[in-house]
């Protein structure tokens, strides 16, 4: 896809793809979740959670290091970018696949791991290969983000992946499978959308396999660089899905059930994090390469504008149905809703923030972003054992919400004091006056039994309608065309 496109027209191509693949997913879960129960569902979602969070680390977060270097090196060379390609496939190549060399040789030990029991190898060994097929494609995607090209995410997230999931989802309606044929499905699914990402990719910017490099930068400058990525990896995903893992091993296969669940209605609300990200970052990177730090807080502003703007629309809407959202899944999901509304909190704090552990890695500041993720894990895991003992599966929510709310608190003043960005200006102040009065006005609406179905459709109209200005200041924004 050309980099020639306005920031709106690439806004929407990466919302469509991350909404149809967020579907697929929770479609899935939802279908599961009704034929098997929570513990079929958990069956499921432990190896295949386990596979995705391996595959993300295997990433080595070499990703970041593409959005940070490419715009460089095709700056200085364009054949350098073939370096880059071939560079990273390697690297990340062959450490996942070590990792599923080494899942096959210690599957027992795996099983345990992950399920307290030695005898459940077969889900391990057949959601193994997500690690290297997702760790490379994930890859990918970066790489074209990387070049302001968004065509891999729209494709891959937006037709191959959700429409899997999709199909996979309503032949449980279909065929008499088992769990384990489920986790085998998913598998061939991204054995797929690795295997058009890796040829598309190649094709389209006719690259090469090589290791020459005709650059300012050298490989080392890359090494040391990216060796705090893959501590940000490792961090940064466990941050987000090790809750699942840790409640199957001190809880049930139910309750991680549960909260797969939950957490996949709440990362709703961070697709949109995830699209601004995908189009602004590289603008972001390219105006630091360039010592513009004007650009950047202009950039920034309108991320964090826009995204607290329009997050507000999903919380209060996911708020309203919350207890309705975890009884679609059935009766083993009822004690969820508690959960759910932790994990909306915490996605949309990210959201009202912005993208600043983003600005750091492209500010060149990948040790201290280490920090802050590493420190955000712990945070979690520590917070998540506790409360988990004492709130339930709503303590694991409760976990990730406070381990949210500091890691994004930590990155915002580190943003502001090394690059002198500020969260509020005069739109954002607006913006946080009419969700201020909204807040008011709906607590004392809910002191009448009002019906839910009106008061959900007259916030949407009336909230459209009072910042109508804005949304037509920001979208004007938007339609501009940046280089990169």
């Amino acid at each position: 896809m050309s980099n020639n496109l306005s920031t709106l027209y690439k806004i929407i191509l990466v919302f469509s793809a991350k909404v149809g693949k967020g579907i697929g997913g929770l479609f899935l879960t939802w279908a599961l979740a009704r034929k098997y129960g929570a513990f079929g569902s958990g069956l499921f979602f432990i190896p295949y959670t386990f596979a995705f969070l391996s595959a993300l680390i295997a990433q080595l977060g070499l990703g970041n290091a593409c959005m940070k270097f490419a715009p460089v090196l095709k700056k200085e060379d364009p054949d350098n970018l073939s370096f880059l390609w071939t560079f990273t496939l390697i690297a990340v190549g062959l450490f996942s696949g070590g990792l599923v060399a080494t899942v096959y040789i210690f599957p027992e030990f795996f099983s345990e791991l992950i399920f307290k029991i030695s005898d459940r190898t077969d889900y391990v060994l057949y959601a193994a290969p997500i690690i290297f097929f997702w760790g490379l494609t994930y890859l990918i995607i970066f790489f074209r983000q990387s070049l302001g090209d968004i065509s891999g995410i729209t494709v891959i997230e937006n037709t191959v992946i959700p429409w899997g999931m999709l199909l996979i989802a309503l032949s449980t309606f279909v065929v008499d499978m088992s769990v384990l044929h489920y986790v085998l499905c998913i598998t061939a699914l991204f054995a797929i959308s690795f295997t058009y990402a890796f040829i598309s990719t190649r094709n389209k910017y006719c690259l090469r396999f090589t290791l020459n490099l005709n650059s300012s930068l050298t490989v080392r400058d890359i090494a040391v660089y990216c060796a705090p990525l893959l501590v940000i990896a490792v961090a940064q995903n466990s941050l987000v899905w090790i809750n699942t893992l840790i409640l199957g091993g001190i809880g049930s296969v139910a309750d991680s059930a549960v909260f797969v669940s939950g957490m996949r209605v709440a990362m709703s609300i961070s697709i949109l994090l995830y699209t601004f990200n995908s189009v602004y970052v590289p603008h972001i990177s390219a105006a630091y390469a360039n010592n513009d730090n004007s650009i950047i807080e202009d950039l920034y502003r309108d991320i964090t504008c826009s995204l607290s703007l329009f997050s507000f629309v999903i919380l209060g809407l996911s708020l309203m149905y919350s207890d309705l959202i975890m009884e679609a899944f059935g009766s083993d999901y009822d004690g969820g809703t508690g959960c759910l509304i932790y994990l909306i909190l915490g996605n949309v704090f990210s959201c009202y923030i912005g993208p600043v552990g983003y600005i750091l890695l492209m500010a060149g500041r990948s040790r201290l972003e280490a920090f802050n993720t590493m420190l955000a894990l712990i945070v979690n895991g520590v917070l998540c054992l506790v409360l988990y003992k004492t709130m339930g599966v709503s303590g694991a929510g409760a976990a990730f919400f406070w381990a949210f709310v500091l890691v994004n608190i930590m990155r915002y003043i580190q943003c502001r004091k090394i690059l002198n960005l500020r969260w509020m200006n005069p739109m954002q102040a607006r913006i946080v006056a009419v969700q201020a009065l909204f807040c008011v006005a709906y607590l004392c609406i809910m002191q009448f039994d009002l019906n839910r179905e009106m008061i959900a459709g007259l916030f949407v109209v009336l909230y459209g309608i009072i910042n109508f200005r804005t949304i037509r200041d920001l979208v004007a924004k938007m339609q501009l065309t940046r280089e990169i």
